[in-house]
């Protein structure tokens, strides 16, 4: 699960999908983006190829590339590879302001959407009751959950995010581009990345 960095330049915040390059060893034909429903399942797929048109694209499944496909800021995908030499590279500019994702009743793909790394603490959960409904997952290559922490405001002092004792989660970084995956109850809650301070 990753998500993009960066911001389209100009009044559209969102990038297209064809500014998202697949990168590193044979990435033709074997790097997909995948989006997922709130069951990850696969909602769409895009397949990085670099011989059926003019110029290296994300293609369909009958080669053309993809039209009209915008990526929002925060939004996670799902990426297939099938070599730790290949990547994603996305570039734009770096947004100013928070990024503000929101939930849905199951999960979210989401995921830092800043070029710097962000301390889990300072992740916020927000909406009608976030506490103990709102849970941010981080998978391995696979799927499967790593490691989970769950939103609470009434274990201690503050809310925060805490472990399976309760206690506040200490000393995790979510790293630029590092996706997530948030479980809520429903779409009045969001999840809020802060803007790094320049």
């Amino acid at each position: 699960m990753v998500t993009v960095q960066f911001v389209g330049v100009g009044a559209n915040t969102a990038l297209d999908l064809q500014t998202i390059k697949a990168t590193g060893d044979s990435a033709s034909d074997n790097v997909q983006i995948q989006t997922l429903d709130s069951h990850g399942y696969t909602v769409d797929t895009y397949d990085w190829n670099d011989w059926a048109n003019e110029e290296a694209c994300w293609v369909d499944g009958d080669w053309n590339p993809v039209e009209e496909v915008s990526v929002s800021a925060g939004q996670g995908l799902w990426v297939m590879g099938s070599a730790v030499s290949q990547g994603i590279q996305s570039a734009g500019k770096v947004g100013l302001t928070d990024v503000v994702v929101q939930l849905r009743n199951g999960g979210t793909g989401t995921g830092n959407p800043f070029p710097v790394a962000l301390d889990l603490q300072d992740i916020l959960a927000e909406g009608d009751a976030a506490s103990d409904n709102v849970q941010i997952q981080t998978l391995d290559s696979h799927g499967y959950t790593v490691d989970t922490y769950d939103w609470n405001d009434w274990a201690n002092e503050e809310a925060c995010w805490v472990d399976g004792d309760w206690n506040p989660v200490e000393n995790v970084t979510i790293n630029p581009g590092q996706g997530l995956w948030i479980m809520g109850s429903s779409n009045s809650q969001s999840i809020r990345f802060p803007a790094p301070t320049l």
